[in-house]
This record gives C-alpha cells, structure tokens and sequence, in this order.
C-alpha cells in the first residue's frame, strides 16, 4: 500500500514539473496538460518522450532567434523562419504554404 502512495507521489511530482516546464518553454497549456497527463498516467513511457520534445523545441527555439528575420520576409506557419516571396512549400522545412 505505502509502495503506490509512493509511485503516485513521485508521478504527481514529475507531472506538475512537466506541466510547468512545459509552460515555461512555450508550449500551449492545452499541449502543457497534456503532457502533464501522459506522464502521470504513463511515466515510464511519456517522461522520456517529454524531455526528447523538449531539447528539440529549445534547439528550434534557438535557431529561430539566431536568424534575424527582416520585415520584408514572410514567416512560415510551422518552422517560423523567414522566407522571401511566395513559394508553394517552405524552403526551410519542406510543408506545404498554400492552403
């Protein structure tokens, strides 16, 4: 009994900090609570999955900021780097512009 009050605690634990990580780096609170789930359901499986995410959005993150992107680009919807006139695909990350 003491051995699941315990595993409940610890998931509880690393859920909230996952939630609140996750805030903290941008990501939405809908996006935030659903990670915050999936490692409290499943922290074996979802805990490491969170932290691959998170390193790739912050290395996203960082590459954005380095780039500076004059007003005269267009930013693309789903890698947000700059890209000059109007293509049919993102130069950058391959997805389709046109809706």
């Amino acid at each position: 009994m003491l051995f699941f009050l315990l595993a409940n605690i610890i998931s509880l634990a690393a859920a909230l900090w996952v939630f609140y990580d996750s805030q903290k780096r941008g990501y939405t609170v809908g996006r935030g609570l659903l990670w915050a789930v999936g490692v409290f359901l499943v922290l074996i499986v979802f805990l490491p999955l969170y932290l691959v995410a998170r390193k790739e959005k912050k290395r996203l993150l960082m590459a954005t900021r380095g780039t500076p992107t004059p007003s005269s680009l267009n930013l693309c919807f789903y890698c947000r780097r700059g890209y000059e006139g109007s293509p049919s695909v993102c130069p950058h990350c391959g997805q389709n512009l046109r809706v």
